[in-house]
Order: structure tokens, then C-alpha cells, then sequence
């Protein structure tokens, strides 16, 4: 899964970029350069995973996340930027968003408004999406004119609709697109048809008036918003784990919630993944699918032989197993279970693959 994080200058990508993955990239109030990006690739957390590795006696191989520091986007620049490509190859978009005052840093308009810096920035997703839009409808109208095939046909009256849809102002991740649209269209990688995170980076001044923002509950069309705050995270991290709370109850922050395990969960969420595990001797692993996914297509995420031979998966909770200590007494319990190409896999069930060779 990558995800790359952007925004407009100075809202503190680097800082989550070190938060996330625990790495120490310089960070400067005054750097300019936006054509620079960090990369890392960091394992999911997963205490289910650890109880499992710990009954096998194996080291646990945990799912992997790209992250990618994509640096700054100019205010107006988006679909000017050479980010686009990347953003495009994504599989969702995070946008920091500044919601922290420091007189040393300017705001390119000025003031702290983090409702309208989300704002501008989905219409400059938007925006992006029009011009591809526009730009193949051009070409379009010229190869129907030579030759009225079917699928131009097709594709031609689906970007009309889809014009539309962005003129009245709404992100392509609203529209519904049926089964064959989606088929016409995915190699456009429309930018605001992606999931998007929208995290504000607060201060301890900023976190209580930021707070109505956030989104409680489940994503709504692929489209969510959280909170942090990267100044004083950094700093409650080079504490030990016994001082930590006593110095978030001086911030006025008791409860408050590390970035690292909140931003995975939410993304988790937001692009409707879940987890299931393959154990042994030789190793427990975690594998990420989208959710209602048939155990079919999970047979292939592990290898392509494995889907094509496919014959049955055998299916437990991880839970179940943990209990019965087992699959022997999981299995004389019934709950070790015989599924067929079509079963929909469930978050955090321990999936074995029966194949032909």
C-alpha cells in the first residue's frame, strides 16, 4: 500500500514523516525545496499477529505500508506539480493540513484555516481530474469521427458524465461507478476519486478548536479527517513510557492518542482493508486485502500458482485457534472450517490454502 502525504508548504510533512516511521529526517522552518521526497517502508502493527508468532515460536512478518514525504505544493500549483504522477500511482492520498499558529512560519493567505485549506486543495484535486477529462474528450471527439467504435462510444459518454459530476462540485470518489465504468476509467487514476485523508497538524492552543473537524465513525465515500500534533508528539516521544502521561496531563492531554497506530488504523479504514494471517513453522504473516474479498482473491495475494490451483481454504478466527491451542482441538470443536472460492475472508482470520500443483 503507498501513501504518500502532501499539502502546502510548511503544515509539518516531514514531521509526520518521522513520526510514522520513526526515522529523523532534517526538518527546517525556512527550506524552500519542494522537489525532494522521503520514502520508507514500515510494517503494520498487529498484536494479533505477536500472539500468533509467539504460539509458532516465529518471528512475525507484519503488512507493509509505503510511505512517501511528497513534499510541498505551491497554493494553486496542483496541476502544475510534478507530484501528480505520484500521486496518481498512490493507492490513497493523505493532505497535511496546517492547524498550528508560529509567527515564524507564514501561511501563504495569511491566516490558520484548516476547513478551507481542505477545501482548496480537494478543488484543486478536482481541477486536476477536469483538465485529464477535458483533455481526452478533445481526442476523443476526433478518433469518433474516424471511427464510431463501441468502447470510444462508450468512453466518451462516460467522461461526459463524469465532467458533470466535477462542474457541480462534487469529488469523483462520490460518484458510483458501476462495474464496467470502473474498468473504462482506471487508467486515468483520477485524483479526487481517491481516498483522502485530511490530518490537521495542531498545537496544544489549536488541538480543542481543530476538534469539531474530525470525523467520528467510518469514512463517508472514501473521505475522512484526524487530528495530531506533531510538535508535541515528538517531544512526549523522547520521554520514557513511565513519564509520557504524567507530561500529557500538563498539555491537558490525557488521553490523547499517538499518531503512529491511529494514522494506520484510519487509513485501514479509510481504504476498507482488513487482515488475514498464514501460520507454521516457518512463519506467521499478515496479508492485506480489501474487505470483501473471496478467499479466492486472497489465495492470489500470497501467489499466482496458489489461485490457479485453488481447491479449498481452510478458515479458523485467530482467536478460536489461540483458545483450542490449536488446530487438532479447533477442528474436533468445528471451528476449523472448510471454505470454497466464493467465501468472503473476515479481518483477522488464519487462512490455509488447499491446491493443485
Amino acid at each position: 500500500m503507498i501513501l504518500p502525504r502532501f499539502g502546502y508548504p510548511k503544515t509539518g510533512k516531514t514531521s509526520l514523516f518521522n513520526l510514522l516511521t520513526e526515522k529523523k529526517e532534517k526538518i527546517s522552518k525556512f527550506s524552500t525545496a519542494s522537489n525532494e521526497f522521503h520514502k520508507a517502508i514500515v510494517d503494520v502493527p498487529d498484536a494479533r499477529l505477536q500472539k500468533l508468532a509467539g504460539f509458532f515460536e516465529t518471528p512475525p512478518v507484519y503488512a507493509k505500508i509505503e510511505f512517501l514525504d511528497a513534499g510541498a505544493i505551491s497554493l494553486g500549483e496542483v496541476k502544475n506539480s510534478t507530484f501528480i504522477d505520484l500521486l496518481r500511482r498512490a493507492d490513497g492520498l493523505v493532505h497535511l493540513v496546517r492547524g498550528f499558529n508560529d509567527p515564524e512560519i507564514l501561511h501563504p493567505l495569511e491566516t490558520i484555516d484548516p476547513a478551507r485549506d481542505m477545501a482548496a486543495m480537494e478543488d484543486e484535486l478536482k481541477t486536476v481530474d477536469f483538465l485529464t477529462i477535458e483533455k481526452r474528450l478533445e481526442r476523443l471527439e476526433v478518433d469518433v469521427k474516424k471511427m464510431k467504435a463501441k468502447e470510444l462510444l462508450e468512453e466518451q459518454e462516460l467522461l461526459k458524465k463524469l465532467k458533470a459530476f466535477l462542474e457541480q462540485g462534487k469529488p469523483l470518489r462520490e460518484y458510483v461507478f458501476s462495474e464496467k465504468e470502473d474498468l473504462l476509467v482506471r487508467g486515468f487514476k483520477f485524483l479526487s476519486a481517491k481516498p483522502l485523508l485530511n490530518l490537521i497538524n495542531a498545537d496544544e492552543n489549536t488541538l480543542e478548536a481543530n476538534a469539531p473537524l474530525v470525523q467520528r465513525g467510518p469514512a463517508e465515500n472514501h473521505k475522512t479527517t484526524a487530528l495530531f500534533a506533531a510538535k508535541i508528539e515528538q517531544e512526549l516521544l523522547e520521554l520514557s513510557a513511565e513519564e509520557r502521561p504524567v507530561f500529557q496531563r500538563e498539555y491537558g492531554l490525557p488521553d490523547y492518542r499517538y499518531i503512529r497506530d491511529e494514522f494506520i488504523k484510519t487509513s485501514y479504514g479509510l481504504m476498507n482493508l482488513i487482515s488475514f494471517f498464514t501460520v507454521g513453522k516457518d512463519e506467521t504473516k499478515a496479508w492485506t486485502i480489501e474487505a470483501g474479498s473471496s478467499a479466492f482473491i486472497a489465495s492470489g495475494k500470497i501467489h499466482s500458482d496458489i489461485q490457479k490451483g485453488f481447491i479449498r481454504a481452510e478458515v479458523i478466527g485467530w482467536r478460536d485457534f489461540l483458545e483450542c491451542n490449536g488446530f487438532a482441538k479447533a477442528k474436533e470443536k468445528g471451528l476449523l472450517r472448510l471454505e470454497g472460492k466464493e467465501y468472503f475472508v473476515q479481518d483477522g482470520e488464519i487462512v490455509h490454502f488447499r491446491f493443485s500443483t
